[in-house]
């Protein structure tokens, strides 16, 4: 998901939104910080959140629709990058910007990972790459997903960057709040298995891997 022209845009958004109509679902979109969204999609009735990875850490915290799409977690340097990543392990000596609470992050650190600087908005991770080495805000590199990172990198007006790692593919998710009526819930996942039947999360997938492919 991201924000192009001033309008949100992105594989799941066109998802959520194709379900939602199917469905016969009304809803509004609003664009917040991980950081924030996260916990109001927890709490309040009736909301939800996405492009969410279903983890067994929060496989309580909501109700699950989907799978919509899976997604590349993409580990990103400066376009000057040139220091070799085989392997998790590879990437400990580096400081990786990331967002709280976000599955990425959660994720690295599973595999050993500790040397983080996170922010609460992705927006602001691309230009800490440009930093000077000493600058106490300064990153080696960027955790975010694949189909997103050309264009906050550009949103946020940095430097190119360069894709240096594949740390995980994931299936994503519409993870809803635990107060949402189990008929939306129903109605939501019945318009994503007929999505998938006919063959629309694999188009629309394919046309962002085309558009994003490096």
């Amino acid at each position: 998901n991201y924000s192009e022209g001033g309008k949100l845009t992105g594989l799941v958004t066109e998802l959520v939104q194709e379900a939602a109509r199917r469905a016969n679902v009304a809803y509004t979109l609003e664009v917040l910080p991980w950081a924030r969204a996260y916990p109001r999609a927890q709490a309040e009735r009736d909301t939800c959140i996405f492009a969410t990875a279903r983890l067994p850490n929060r496989e309580k915290l909501f109700v699950w629709v989907g799978p919509l799409a899976s997604n590349l977690w993409g580990v990103y340097g400066r376009g000057d990058w040139s220091r070799p990543v085989k392997q998790l392990p590879d990437l400990k000596p580096f400081r990786i910007g990331g967002v709280a609470n976000d599955a990425k992050v959660d994720y690295l650190r599973e595999n050993g990972l500790t040397n983080f600087r996170l922010v609460a908005d992705d927006r602001q991770n691309p230009p800490r790459l440009f930093l000077p080495a000493d600058h106490p805000d300064h990153i080696d590199l960027w955790v975010t997903g694949y189909f997103g990172a050309a264009s906050v990198a550009r949103a946020a007006k940095s430097g190119d960057v360069k894709l240096v790692f594949v740390a995980r593919d994931i299936p994503l998710y519409l993870a809803c709040s635990p107060q949402t009526a189990p008929a939306t819930v129903r109605a939501l996942s019945d318009a994503v298995e007929q999505m998938r039947t006919e063959g629309v999360l694999a188009r629309a997938a394919g046309t962002y891997e085309r558009k994003f492919a490096q």
